[in-house]
């Protein structure tokens, strides 16, 4: 046994350094969708990062060590990550009332899974200036899109109104019509026990007219909160 675990160290001392840098490349993509609120967030991109990277350590580990003397293949383990990951990133994808969200994020979780791979293979400088080109792309494009292609950023806000009989509602859907959004097409569920009804409803905050609409809300008497989630 204790020889064994002697034999071990050395793969442990090759694996921790790999797997903390990981975690690091991971979080730090995490904390940026994190405060976007989106639905891979900041645990999510460092397990999706180290277990990738430990796929692809395995893979190599695997290669020369049981399968010394012999023909191997250091990418068989590596090569289902790629396929693998692709479920993973489906299921971040939603498509509701002719909108389509979360291809960010399933794009984000095929990056994060490159990442990983690229430092268990032993190539982690590759991984941190991707993790770097990542962190550029999500925060220094984003003003790209609002300023040079005129595109709405749409993210979602959180109105939360009076259960008054319909009157602070329809005052709402007023507000929501003069953007060509009529409210049916969105679910309203009650807070809680409470008297309060809480609206979800996608906005821009690229263009005047709607960042003039989360104000119009505001001045409606029955709207106790208007809270956009970015």
């Amino acid at each position: 046994m204790l020889e064994s675990w002697g034999s071990m160290l050395p793969l442990a001392r090759d694996f921790l350094p790999k797997a903390l840098l990981a975690i690091v490349c991971g979080g730090l993509i995490g904390v940026e969708r994190e405060m976007k609120n989106k639905p891979a967030g900041f645990r999510t991109n460092i397990l999706i990062c180290l277990g990738s990277m430990l796929f692809m350590w395995l893979s190599t580990q695997v290669a020369m060590v049981i399968a010394t003397g012999r023909p191997a293949d250091p990418g068989r383990i590596a090569a289902q990550v790629v396929t693998g990951i692709g479920f993973l990133g489906a299921g971040s994808i939603i498509q509701s009332r002719g909108r389509v969200t979360g291809l960010t994020s399933a794009a984000m979780i095929w990056v994060v899974a490159a990442a990983g791979m690229s430092i268990g293979a032993g190539y982690s400088l590759i991984a941190l200036i991707t993790t770097g080109l990542v962190l550029s792309v999500l925060l220094g494009l984003g003003l790209v899109e609002r300023r040079v292609f005129k595109r709405c950023i749409y993210h979602d806000c959180q109105i939360a109104f009076d259960d008054d009989h319909g009157k602070t509602r329809r005052e709402i859907e007023r507000a929501l019509r003069s953007l060509g959004r009529p409210l049916e097409s969105f679910n309203i569920r009650r807070a809680g026990e409470g008297d309060h009804l809480v609206l979800t409803v996608p906005y821009c905050d690229a263009h005047p007219h709607h960042k003039k609409f989360l104000g119009e809300l505001w001045k409606i008497e029955g709207v106790r909160e208007v809270r956009p989630l970015r």
